[in-house]
């Protein structure tokens, strides 16, 4: 009990020992000082994500830095591997649509020499052709199995049918075979050089190093990115007009099916109770098709909310796609219509509220939600002001969200054809006819 009172009383309100400052060079810093531990946290986000990419590219940054990171003229790759083995310092990298982001964990003592290598490998990476071509190998490892996966392939077959043509968040961060197999050293040393600058960066902390402290060790290490950076345009709305279909024939035993549609961007009015709507819709889900109708053993709904542009959706697998569609669709237009329950909207709330504030304990997701909410909207407060406003909310407020925001549908769905007749699936609408 006293470890959930302690959850609840850090989402009433922003923390207040956050600090903010610029780097001589122009580089924005966040920084939230935990005192009580040895561990830090530190993320370097590349503001740009997908806008900086085209069809013939997409996955060079996610490559590029990779590439930087197995070690510098002054860090070379061995040295660099020995440095992480002794400080035990871990690196987390993700690549998504709107930006680029690598986290550094580590003890405070190693604080500075691990920023002193990390920007030097950014600004002078060694980028040995051997161990770049391993590295290169990895990435084109994983990237084959996510698209021989159909249950990870879905995700981009309903994207297809759900951003539009000529979208930027079609490309893809992390590439595609054809583009990733084409990278070299020289096209990661270009990509670097014209991208690390004080402008596209940000970078957050979590930890007891003071703000004072802080700014010392990275104008040492990040002060010496030069200046400039890029002007981003803004990230178009979604381009369908229409309830929309892509099938993908696969030999699959399970069809896979996922919905995409339109949710409010980071910041809105919205966004906590649209929130609330997709955690009911999820659970509603899982009652309908598999508790009464054991339709699948995997169905769930949700929502992006971090990015500049962002969806809801409602997932499954199934052996019967065309049955299994129509009711998530009834389940979806139950909830906009508010046949719920107070009480399952009230459980949900606060749910969020409690799994977001624990989440909110670790270093890793501290940097993040204090970079994510700069970048989507100037104000790194922006998340924590979402936690709150899910405090009391209302079945009529779950639905004015849903009925706001949720229009036309992009349908996408993988089967056999032998099994699945794609002939009877059809686009259906969210909120009936």
């Amino acid at each position: 009990m006293m470890q959930l009172l302690c959850v609840l009383a850090l989402l009433a309100s922003a923390p207040e020992n956050v600090t903010e400052f610029d780097l001589d060079n122009g580089i924005h810093v966040i920084s939230r000082t935990v005192t009580g531990g040895e561990v830090e946290g530190l993320s370097f986000f590349l503001v740009g994500g997908s806008r900086v990419l085209n069809e013939d590219n997409q996955g060079i940054e996610a490559f590029a830095l990779e590439a930087a990171l197995t070690g510098s003229d002054t860090y070379p790759d061995q040295r660099w591997r020995e440095i992480m083995d002794v400080t035990l310092a871990s690196w987390n990298a993700s690549y998504n649509y709107d930006y680029s982001r690598y986290h550094l964990k580590c003890l405070s003592e190693d604080l500075p020499l691990l920023l002193d290598g990390f920007a030097d490998c950014l600004l002078e990476p060694e980028l040995d052709s051997v161990v770049v071509g391993r590295m290169q190998d990895s990435q084109l490892i994983a990237l084959q199995s996510d698209l021989n996966d159909p249950d990870k392939k879905i995700w981009l077959v309903a994207n297809r049918g759900f951003m539009g043509a000529g979208h930027p968040y079609l490309l893809r961060p992390d590439g595609i075979p054809s583009t990733l197999s084409s990278f070299d050293v020289n096209d990661a040393r270009l990509w670097l050089s014209n991208r690390i600058k004080s402008g596209n960066i940000v970078i957050t902390h979590a930890g007891r190093t003071s703000p004072e402290e802080l700014k010392e060790l990275l104008e040492v290490s990040f002060g010496r990115i030069p200046e400039g950076g890029d002007v981003f345009p803004e990230v178009p709305e979604f381009g369908i007009e229409r309830d929309t279909l892509v099938v993908e024939n696969d030999e699959t035993l399970s069809a896979y099916v996922v919905v995409k549609f339109k949710a409010p961007p980071v910041g809105s009015e919205y966004a906590a109770a649209y929130s609330t709507a997709m955690g009911v819709v999820d659970e509603m889900l899982w009652q309908v098709l598999r508790t009464e109708n054991a339709l699948t053993y995997a169905v769930n709904g949700g929502n992006t909310s971090s990015y500049q542009r962002n969806w809801g959706y409602m997932y499954i697998s199934t052996t019967e796609p065309v049955l299994s569609a129509s009711l998530m669709t009834g389940v979806f237009s139950d909830v906009v219509n508010g046949n719920v329950d107070q009480s399952v909207v009230t459980g949900v709330a606060n749910n969020n509220r409690t799994m977001q504030g624990i989440n909110a304990l670790s270093m890793d997701t501290q940097c993040w939600m204090l970079g994510s909410g700069y970048i989507s909207t100037g104000d790194w407060r922006t998340p924590y002001l979402l936690q709150e406003s899910l405090e009391d909310m209302t079945v009529d407020e779950m639905s004015d969200a849903l009925n706001s925001w949720a229009g036309v549908a992009g349908w996408g769905i993988i089967a056999d054809d032998t099994l699945v007749d794609f002939n009877e699936f059809e686009p259906l609408p969210l909120k009936g006819e």
